[in-house]
């Protein structure tokens, strides 16, 4: 895969034609070290046999349909915001480089922790969260650095989609400029398109959460879905609370107000947005 532009602003591209985990791939490589595994080495995928999500849930993505990408980040976190908001980062990323193909009506945004979903108008009137597009998962390793691991729908045909929780691109009506499948000549254009406007924003948003953590913070709340919404918190040992996401804590926590008028502070479990 050419991957042109996405080749012209990273140190190393590695493309498998299938691989089992483009995580596994990459964390493998840059245990090696910095001279094997420079920071934004991108390893990615039209074709990921084994795929693993949040909890151990399994990722299922048909081939040539989708794309499975693990970007390297090195060094982040030390003068700046820590590595669990590494996930919504990488989540407001994903929503800059999608959101400019969908018209108008359509909104794409993070549904904390770690999904991007795009949701039309009659979804944000009914309170729903929309269909997920991206789904993220980050891994830290012994030195520090996080392999940053993105799904995204691309091409995936409505009757090919695992959930109808689930969409795509196509499915979507985004514009894939007639592109049917990610060999194509037009699916290698939009695939190029994508990963480099991905990767691309989040270097960018690495950089700026170094320099300037308040502004990064301000950029990921600025494309959530889940803020001011009421939810629905799934915590570990079966526990399930109601209230309003209100903010996100200084580590990306989501802190909800309680009906009670106290506060949660969520750093672990499923948020499911209430109508």
């Amino acid at each position: 895969m050419e991957l042109t532009r996405t080749r012209a602003i990273l140190p190393q591209v590695i493309w498998h034609r299938a691989v089992p985990s483009t995580n596994a791939a990459l964390r493998e490589l840059a245990l090696q070290g910095e001279d094997r595994a420079p920071h934004g080495t991108l390893v990615a995928t039209a074709d990921q046999t084994a795929g693993k999500g949040r909890l151990g849930r399994e990722w299922v993505m048909p081939a040539d349909t989708a794309v499975a990408a693990s970007l390297l980040i090195r060094g982040f976190g030390k003068s700046g915001l820590p590595a669990s908001w590494l996930p919504l980062l990488a989540g407001s990323a994903v929503v800059g480089a999608l959101q400019p193909l969908f018209g108008e009506g359509m909104r794409v945004g993070v549904k904390w922790p770690n999904d991007v979903h795009v949701r039309t108008e009659a979804d944000a009137e009914e309170g729903r969260v929309g269909q997920k597009l991206c789904g993220i998962l980050c891994e830290m390793l012994p030195d520090g650095s996080v392999v940053v691991g993105m799904g995204i729908n691309l091409l995936i045909p409505e009757w090919e989609l695992p959930t109808d929780r689930a969409t795509s691109l196509l499915a979507a009506g985004a514009d894939v400029r007639g592109a049917e499948l990610l060999t194509d000549a037009a699916g290698q254009d939009l695939l190029d398109r994508v990963l480099h406007d991905v990767c691309a924003g989040l270097l960018r948003l690495v950089e700026l959460a170094n320099v300037d953590p308040q502004a990064a913070r301000n950029r990921v709340a600025r494309h959530s879905l889940t803020l001011g919404t009421e939810v629905r918190v799934h915590l570990p040992g079966d526990e399930i609370v109601d209230g309003r996401a209100r903010a996100l804590a200084d580590d990306g926590s989501l802190v909800v107000d309680l009906p009670t008028g106290g506060e949660l502070t969520v750093s672990a479990g499923d948020v499911e947005h209430l109508r």
